[in-house]
């Protein structure tokens, strides 16, 4: 297994990609949620995996998966004593030339409406029907210029009090000479009603530059990276988390019990 370690750069790069009217903090601290993301490239080229592992914290029963065609699948793996929490994708790196996939409408945003993080829309799958009654998973792909492949899973249960409106928490992975990130993972709030009843639950999402990742792999091989160092907080509640070691270390706790719980 091949293993790349942390580095610490600017916020250039994922400023670019949030829209100027988004607001986008980053300050030091280490995650206990995330520990690291994995990828491996097939030895043709041709599949990508990618997974975002969590910590032994989060030891979340949800399990579940969702086919894109003959391409491959997205996936919600479940904490065990023999293997932690992941949420990723292995996908056939054609699917972003699929027509049926080319004549979708992009989007900028995840399923809660805050900014994906990157500077061009992306087409979203959605299955036919939730894949849980507990949670759900969406497919991204960049049908455009066939760099990015993401999901995000929606979890029913994370509503404000786990995790609040106006709020995102991202972390970088692989940068690149110029800063971009190679992997980006975020955790999203709800969006709430007027009357503060829940509209669209929040979530984790992970999107991955496969190009980028292709260049970094050893075919055949997974790749280990590590978080870079910095946190960003994007939304109108990031100036009351950023550089608050207390209060997110309470945001962390509240997501942990939510995960173990549901």
């Amino acid at each position: 297994m091949k293993t790349i370690g942390s580095k610490k750069l600017s916020v250039l790069f994922i400023c670019l990609a949030i829209a100027s009217a988004s607001i986008l903090s980053g300050c030091k601290y280490k995650s206990s949620i995330v520990e690291k993301a994995t990828f491996q490239v097939s030895e043709n080229l041709e599949t990508v995996r990618v997974s975002l592992i969590f910590t032994s914290k989060v030891q979340s029963d949800l399990a579940g998966g969702f086919t894109l065609k003959d391409y491959g699948y997205l996936f919600i793996n479940p904490y065990t004593q023999a293997q932690p929490f992941e949420i990723g994708f292995n996908l056939n790196t054609s699917i972003v030339n699929d027509q049926d996939y080319i004549s979708l409408t992009p989007t900028m945003v995840l399923p809660n409406g805050v900014p994906i993080g990157i500077p061009y829309g992306l087409v979203e799958i959605r299955s036919p029907n939730p894949i849980s009654p507990k949670f759900d998973i969406f497919g991204y792909l960049d049908v455009l210029h066939a760099n990015w492949v993401g999901v995000a899973a929606m979890f029913g249960f994370l509503n404000n009090e786990y995790f609040p409106e106006g709020l995102t928490v991202s972390q970088a992975f692989l940068p690149s000479s110029t800063g971009q990130a190679g992997i980006i993972a975020s955790v999203y709030g709800p969006t709430l009603k007027p009357d503060g009843t829940m509209q669209r639950a929040g979530g984790i999402a992970v999107f991955a530059n496969i190009r980028q990742l292709i260049q970094h792999s050893t075919p055949g091989k997974e790749v280990t990276v590590k978080p870079i160092s910095t946190i960003y907080l994007q939304g109108p509640k990031a100036s009351e988390y950023q550089d608050n070691g207390l209060k997110l270390n309470e945001l962390q706790n509240n997501l942990i019990k939510g995960m173990n719980l549901k």
